[in-house]
């Protein structure tokens, strides 16, 4: 149950809250949680939230908190190979659709010696183990998990639906809302254990408006 915790938290703290929607192929609930195999477009996969009433061909609409390897159910004695635990379940009203955003390398906050987010996402290659600095504003904020502190940013970019770039630091964390620079060393393909891994991440940042 700590690991748990602990990865809800990290999930928390990474996630910018990505949104899906999903038909339910399969469902279980045990231990105050619903487990629940969805369809999501072409993939196909579990997800797990607090106890709900759902059952096969209901559609449910979910927000990305964390995903986790080979996580173990106790009180399902069960094994995922690979789980997303989820918030904000529900049924999605009639003709509402998950929001796709439409790419766009382009940020209004740009300047000469900053990078967009979905530069950095589209290549990351390029970047990696290099020093960057991004302007945007404060997207959300965490204090203290794992001896850091994490900051989103966004910037108006957009790279394949991916515009939300976190930032680990001990540096004091300016307040959502702010419009900031930040700068750091970019990491790919960071695994942090408990069955975190992230393609991109920037670390050992800075900040200042």
């Amino acid at each position: 149950m700590k690991k748990t915790l602990l990865a809800l938290l990290l999930g928390a703290a990474l996630y910018g809250g990505v949104n899906h929607t999903g038909v339910v192929q399969e469902t279980l609930s045990s231990g105050g949680y619903t487990y629940m195999k969805v369809q999501d477009g072409k993939n196909s996969y579990w997800i797990a939230m607090t106890q709900r009433d759902v059952k096969k061909g209901d559609k449910v609409a979910y927000t990305e908190q964390g995903w986790m390897r080979n996580f173990h159910s106790k009180t399902l004695n069960r094994t995922f190979n690979k789980i997303l635990f989820a918030g904000n379940i529900e049924k999605p009203k009639a003709h509402t659709q998950t929001q796709q955003l439409k790419t766009n390398m382009h940020s209004d906050y740009k300047e000469k010696h900053t990078l967009s987010v979905a530069e950095l996402f589209a290549n990351r290659d390029k970047y990696v183990g290099k020093t960057v600095t991004v302007k945007g504003k404060v997207t959300k904020t965490s204090k203290g998990i794992m001896k850091l502190n994490w900051l989103h940013i966004q910037d108006g970019s957009n790279f394949q639906n991916m515009n939300d770039l976190v930032f680990t630091s001990t540096q004091a964390l300016p307040e959502v809302g702010t419009l900031i620079y930040a700068t750091g060393k970019v990491i790919k393909d960071k695994d942090f254990g408990y069955g975190y891994f992230y393609p991109l991440i920037v670390q050992n940042a800075s900040f200042k408006k």
